[in-house]
Order: C-alpha cells, then structure tokens, then sequence
C-alpha cells in the first residue's frame, strides 16, 4: 500500500484502487486549495497505468460540505465565470478518467460536495448523508456542473425543485431518485465502497474500460450511431484469445483468468 497524505487532500493506493480524500477541517470545505489538491491528485492517478478504480471520500463525518464560500466575495463577472471553468474543469477530469469512479458519500455533501459526487460513476451514501445544491440562498447557482449532470440523471421536475429551492434531501430520498446507487449503515461507506472496486477490478480490464467508454460516448450521440461505438468496441474485445478464455472459464464453473 502506497499513501501519499498531504493535506487538504491524501491519495492513496491499495493495490489498483485509488483513494482520494478530502480532509479540509472542520467540513471539507472546497477552498483554492483543496480545489488545486484534487485537481493534482487526479493528475498523478492519470499519469499512472496500473489503476483500475478510483475511490473519492472526505475525512471525518463529512463528504464535502459544499464551496468555501468567502470566495465568492471577491468575484466579478469575469473572475465568477473562470472560476467554474476551473472547477468544472477538474470535475470533468473525474468524469473522463478511464476507469470506473466510485463517490463514498460520508455525511454532508452539498453543492460542490453534491457535484463532486456527480462526477463520479457510482455513489454509495452513508445513510446519514444530506445532499443538495444550496447555492440559491447565496445567489448563485451550482457551477461546477451540477446543473448539468444532475439534470441528466433524474427527472427535470425534481432538478427544478432541488436547485430552485436549494433543498436538501436525505440519503434515503437521494437513493429514491436517482442520485446514489445505494445508501449503506453509517461509517461503512468506503468498506463498500472498497467492495465494489474489488469487484470490478476482478473483471476484465480491459473490458471494463470498453463499457465506460461506449457509455460515456454514445451519451454525446443518438442511440444509432452509439449502437456503433459499442460494436467496435466489442470487435476489438474479440480480438486474441481473452473471450475464448472467459466461455471456457463459464463451461468449467471456475473464474476466467484474463491476460489484459
């Protein structure tokens, strides 16, 4: 195990999964900091070949508790819009990894804790978690992407009412629309969430690489010309002797041992 912990934000490695976490006291506020941390945490999980899964949570009780929001302060309309431009630029980093991503949902995360989680593939709740976007009741709205990933996930009446509002829901409610895969027992969301990456990463890696890719780019396009991303995509996980072995691991009732 390699941990490599410089606050605000530690990443660590456990054999191919890697952990990002967000440890900014007392709530794990987003500040300038913690927004640059994350940002050169994924830049070194980029740059690194042998991950196959990413894990991020946030120190203590709390996910993210949202934006340090004495940065609003001093912005005008120019500095407003590069500040999100840089904020969605790190959380689109997230999205265009090329491995699953999995959001540990420990307590709070609001606004940019909620939009963090987003970026993620799957997220898994504490079932003490509270979720929303507040930024309303500052003036402002979600900037790092949210109004656009979340409309994308659950039905647009329920966006309206979250963002209009700013309501904050429970992680129960979040799992009843969409928003969290699912909601597990306080202080065991990054065990199964651990859970989960192992599972996956005992896939094909190759494979599983293939499936976020046909996702994440037949989402830019019509189902027809998605349906042909996917079958390239299959012709060239047909390639070599790997599916031969995954049909003759399933006739002899043992798990398929992959080359790739």
């Amino acid at each position: 195990m390699i941990s490599e912990d410089s606050k605000p934000v530690g990443l660590k490695i456990i054999d191919s999964i890697a952990i990002i976490t967000i440890d900014n006291p007392p709530v794990n506020a987003l500040s300038l900091e913690t927004l640059n941390g994350i940002d050169q945490a994924l830049d070194q999980v980029r740059a690194e070949t042998e991950f196959r899964s990413l894990i991020i949570t946030g120190a203590g009780e709390t996910f993210v508790a949202g934006l340090d929001i004495k940065i609003l302060i001093d912005l005008d309309e120019v500095t407003g819009q590069n500040f999100s431009r840089h904020g969605q630029e790190i959380m689109q980093k997230i999205a265009d990894l090329p491995f699953p991503t999995i959001a540990a949902i420990n307590g709070t995360a609001l606004g940019g804790g909620s939009e963090l989680a987003l970026a993620c593939n799957m997220r898994l709740a504490d079932i003490n978690a509270r979720l929303g976007f507040p930024e309303i009741n500052l003036g402002v709205l979600p900037g790092f992407g949210g109004t656009q990933r979340f409309s994308r996930m659950v039905p647009l009446g329920i966006v309206y009412e979250m963002i209009y509002t700013g309501k904050i829901i429970t992680a129960e409610e979040a799992y009843r629309i969409g928003m969290v895969n699912r909601v597990v027992p306080s202080e065991q969301v990054l065990e199964e969430a651990m859970k989960l990456a192992e599972l996956i990463v005992s896939k094909r890696h190759v494979g599983i690489r293939a499936i976020k890719q046909a996702i994440n780019r037949g989402l830019q396009l019509s189902v027809r010309d998605g349906m042909v991303v996917e079958a390239e995509l299959l012709g060239k996980l047909c390639e070599g002797n790997e599916v031969k072995e995954g049909v003759k691991a399933f006739f002899e009732k043992r798990p398929p041992v992959f080359n790739d």
